[in-house]
């Protein structure tokens, strides 16, 4: 069973066709639905996630999270736009940014407006206002056709937005504390639970969970730290047993009172091996500039 905080690679230009809900060929009124449409789009993939998507992501209910998009998402799209949106995540990929970094999207300021220069094109711009306290601004075109609908969005400059999600703090130099809490949380109910670092050599910006299976559904239990720049650390920790070491060299080190195996060199794959009452840690990684020193301080800061 694989658990996931998100972690997913955001696509700064896409292409989706989006139907209009209220475009009918009956309505007489003077009302610019499309616009409206257009509007409605852009507010839900800006502001949330709402506590039903959130506890969708905290269950890993990934059946539910597509349901979720597609009720809110679907009338405004046809069914091939619909898949290639799904599959850019184009629909969730602010959600997961800010699930990951716990929290929130409010819209303050914005606009919609039609261009009078090209058919069809719509204009937006508003201010994001981030649960930490952040703001960043935000702004896009969308082209629809003379059905009302839309044939493309163009995100501007969102780096700003993600960059507001971020709540790691560097404490030393390449040295980042992280949200442990919400990892503590999520593997509340597996067998065992062991303890953590509460610092990484990168941004964390995402963490899976892997138990094991069959036989070591019970002793096994992975996690696999992802950066916001592809760096990635695994922490392998088994219960009442070993992590066999005897195929590569390693040299003792010591942390406080306990002695750890270390193996590797900087600029290849690091790792400590220890052991601390029931539980065999093993902490790995290639992470470009991390020293062996720094992998220890990451060791001592488990908690």
């Amino acid at each position: 069973m694989t658990k996931k905080i998100l972690c997913l690679a955001m696509t700064l230009f896409v292409t989706a066709g989006c139907s209009s809900t209220q475009s009918s060929v009956e309505n007489t009124t003077e009302e610019n639905t499309t616009k409206d449409d257009v509007t409605t789009v852009v507010e839900q993939t800006f502001s949330g996630p709402d506590e039903e998507l959130t506890q969708f992501y905290e269950e890993d209910n990934y059946e539910q999270i597509s349901t979720y998009y597609m009720e809110r998402f679907e009338p405004f799209f046809t069914e091939d736009s619909m898949e290639n949106a799904v599959n850019t995540n184009l629909l969730n990929s602010f959600h997961q940014k800010a699930y990951g970094n716990d929290v929130n999207m409010e819209i303050g300021e914005m606009s919609v407006e039609e261009k009078e220069d090209t058919a069809g094109a719509y204009d937006f711009e508003m201010q994001i206002n981030v649960s930490n306290g952040q703001k960043a601004e935000v702004r896009g075109r969308v082209n629809t056709n003379e059905e009302g609908k839309i044939t493309r969005i163009r995100y501007l400059d969102v780096q700003p937005l993600l960059n507001a999600f971020d709540t790691a703090v560097e404490v030393e130099e390449g040295l980042f504390e992280y949200d442990r809490s919400r990892l503590v949380s999520r593997t509340g109910d597996e067998a065992y639970q062991p303890k953590y670092p509460t610092v990484m050599p990168f941004e964390v910006d995402g963490v899976e969970i892997e138990a094991g299976i069959m036989e070591h559904e019970d002793t096994l239990l992975t996690l696999i730290f992802h950066g916001e720049t592809n760096e990635t650390m695994e922490l392998k920790t088994v219960k009442d047993s070993e992590i066999s070491h005897q195929d590569i060299e390693t040299e003792e080190v010591s942390i406080g009172d306990q002695t750890r195996q270390y193996a590797g060199k900087e600029g290849e794959t690091q790792r400590l091996i220890w052991t601390h009452g029931s539980i065999t840690y093993e902490l790995k990684g290639n992470v470009e500039g991390l020293s062996k020193e720094d992998l220890i301080k990451v060791a001592e800061s488990f908690k």
